[in-house]
């Protein structure tokens, strides 16, 4: 009698236990690599930022002003500090890809898509060249409103 209740309770141990492995595999995340729908997500980031701060007078006069190597440093600034947080952090489902061995596609892609938008948003709203006008003044501004639209972007790609 106690042995068939040993046997009856050892197969539901079992059981328990395929179903729990069951369920902890469909619970798990599966990492994914970059897809044309990360890139949608990270132009819509970028645009969710970027036209804003592209119509702020603060952000050209403050892109007037400051020198180009503070727009350099700030773009350095800007991809070291992506850098970090992409190859660093353990973000959502993204699956770790590198080009040309240790520099991650995020990067790139996050970086190109914020920069191209930022110069498209002052293209677009007419600050460049009704306003700005020079072509210093624009990688200037561009920077600054890459410095916004580099989070837009990031953070609705990694929110999905």
């Amino acid at each position: 009698m106690k042995e068939e209740r040993f046997d009856r309770i050892e197969k539901e141990l079992k059981e328990l236990h395929r179903e729990l492995s069951a369920i902890s595999g469909r619970l798990s995340v599966q990492r994914e690599g970059f897809k044309f729908s990360d890139l949608v997500q990270e132009v819509a980031g970028a645009v969710l930022l970027a036209f804003p701060f592209a119509a702020s007078s603060d952000i050209w006069e403050l892109s007037e002003k400051i020198s180009l190597a503070h727009a350099v440093f700030i773009l350095l600034f800007i991809l070291v500090l992506l850098f970090f947080v992409i190859e660093y952090s353990n973000l959502g489902n993204w699956k770790k890809e590198h080009l040309v061995g240790f520099l991650p596609l995020r990067l790139i892609t996050i970086t190109t898509v914020s920069l191209v938008v930022s110069a498209a948003s002052l293209l677009v709203l007419g600050v460049y060249p009704a306003i700005i006008d020079s072509a210093s003044w624009f990688f200037k501004a561009t920077v600054l409103v890459c410095l916004f639209s580099v989070i837009g972007s990031f953070g609705l790609d990694a929110a999905k």
